[in-house]
């Protein structure tokens, strides 16, 4: 329980501390912002891979086991949360986390951006979600909680300092995509390139699944 303990202490405070002294911005300012999100994206999956591996070693203490259905729930939750990652990842998204900025680009065709503004801290959410419903050992419950609420915490941080850190012109340019009914925003989501990302969340799901069971340990499929 210590490994597990130190390894979820670690994997927050490296998602803490960018945001001390804006520490996140001047590690930009010295290389650049692509070079960040690319080191920093290594650095936090090497870190979930430490924590998750942590979580599988630590002692059972059981509260509940997973069942047919709640497989079922989770499974179809971790396809929603995959297909939203791909889409968000592949569009560039000045009001939450993303891999680059192009705000003209994300405003002309927002694709995923249309219908949900935080579609990658969104699909963290469900995957943290979808774990707790089907680990009831109290590590995990503790490592997927604390990641739910890790998402939820980020999302309304999000929504607070974007206001701050982007200009008045610009804030209202990005919120455009967002305006309309849910079918005017729907209209506008779709374009080919939604159609490839959906294509590839489904592919990258499936060989998940059934990566899963070889490389963790657990098999989703087993339950059918």
């Amino acid at each position: 329980m210590f490994e597990f303990l130190l390894a979820l202490f670690v994997f927050l405070f490296a998602h803490i501390l960018p945001q001390i002294g804006d520490l996140r911005g001047k590690i930009i300012s010295l290389t650049s912002r692509k070079t960040y999100i690319i080191g920093y994206s290594i650095f936090s999956t090497v870190l979930l891979v430490w924590l998750v591996s942590a979580a599988l070693r630590a002692p059972r203490t059981i509260f509940y086991a997973p069942d047919p259905f709640t497989v079922r729930i989770a499974m179809a939750l971790m396809l929603v949360a995959i297909i939203l990652f791909v889409m968000g990842a592949a569009r560039p998204n000045s009001l939450s986390v993303s891999f680059r900025r192009n705000l003209q680009q994300e405003v002309a065709h927002p694709g995923i951006l249309a219908l949900v503004r935080h579609p990658i801290i969104t699909a963290f959410g469900l995957w943290a979600f979808a774990h707790i419903l089907v680990n009831g050992e109290l590590a995990n419950i503790l490592l997927f909680g604390i990641m739910l609420a890790f998402s939820v915490l980020g999302i309304v941080r999000l929504n607070t300092s974007k206001t701050k850190k982007l200009s008045a012109e610009d804030y209202a340019l990005a919120k455009q995509k967002e305006a309309g009914s849910w079918s005017q925003r729907a209209r506008r989501a779709l374009d080919w390139q939604l159609a490839i990302e959906l294509v590839v969340g489904i592919i990258a799901y499936m060989a998940i699944l059934h990566a899963h069971g070889p490389v963790i340990g657990v098999d989703p499929l087993a339950y059918f």
